[in-house]
């Protein structure tokens, strides 16, 4: 089932459309599967965090104008704001693709959709496909250290294995709203460079307007930039990944017990 939604956003903006999506799939009548969701527009994003606290964000949009500044300076010159909304668009991405599981999508509590206005005020439009497929389900968990990088690929290999999909899609969903899932080198060094660059760009630190604590703050900062979903293809009963690839669940707050779901459907 194919709908459309609009948002009349603000000029850097952050705007949930949870509620929407969450009534679309109920009207698509699907029950397992998957939903797909896109923003069509060349300077806005969709991500999936916490909006609870507008003030995290406004944390967020911050952080991004830091990293991606507005600036004269660009080649692309309908507009400063125009111009730096595709850096940022392009980096963070405008799709999402979830889980359905009993008619309704696979988030954790603290999660949702959030369309990020980088220019506007307009209205955006956004576009949901909600897809029917029998799907294999299990939910796992780990106990993470504090900024650890957990390599989670031997549990997803033996979930891909139980499910018997010979052929398929198996899609990987954390549950929180600060750490993120990775596909990257699985070498434990290059997890540390990954971590120590994220840390980079987001720094820890006291000035964040969300302050349940700095990591905490900082924490979903990092998660909206990075990612909270992994797809990879299934093929002769095994997810498909390079020989120096793994999935890897990236801790930014911490440490706790966290908790991430399996997904395995055939094609």
């Amino acid at each position: 089932m194919f709908y459309e939604g609009n948002v009349l956003t603000n000029f850097r903006g952050a705007h949930s459309i949870t509620d929407e999506v969450n009534d679309m799939v109920s009207k698509s009548g699907v029950r397992d599967g998957f939903c797909i969701v896109s923003v069509p527009h060349t300077t806005a994003a969709l991500i999936i965090t916490s909006f609870w606290d507008p003030r995290g964000l406004d944390d967020l949009m911050d952080d991004i104008d830091r990293n991606i500044p507005t600036r004269v300076s660009y080649l692309h010159q309908d507009s400063p704001y125009d111009a730096s909304g595709h850096v940022k668009s392009a980096l963070i991405g405008n799709k999402q693709t979830l889980m359905i599981k009993n008619g309704k999508l696979v988030f954790g509590h603290s999660q949702g959709l959030v369309l990020l206005e980088f220019d506007g005020p307009r209205t955006r439009s956004f576009t949901v496909q909600a897809v029917e497929s029998e799907l294999w389900m299990r939910e796992c968990s780990i106990y993470t250290e504090f900024m650890g990088m957990h390599d989670i690929t031997e549990e997803i290999i033996k979930a891909v294995t139980e499910s018997g999909v010979l052929r398929g899609v198996c899609h990987i969903s954390m549950l929180h709203s600060t750490a993120g899932l990775l596909v990257t080198e699985k070498s434990a060094s290059a997890c540390e460079d990954i971590m120590e660059d994220i840390e980079r760009i987001v720094p820890t630190r006291v000035d964040f307007k969300h302050r349940e604590t700095a990591s905490d703050a900082g924490g979903h900062v990092k998660t909206s930039i990075t990612s909270s979903q992994v797809t990879l293809i299934v093929s002769d009963g095994a997810p498909v990944l390079g020989s120096k690839q793994a999935v890897v669940f990236a801790e930014f707050d911490g440490p706790r017990r966290r908790s991430y779901v399996i997904g395995v459907a055939k094609s």
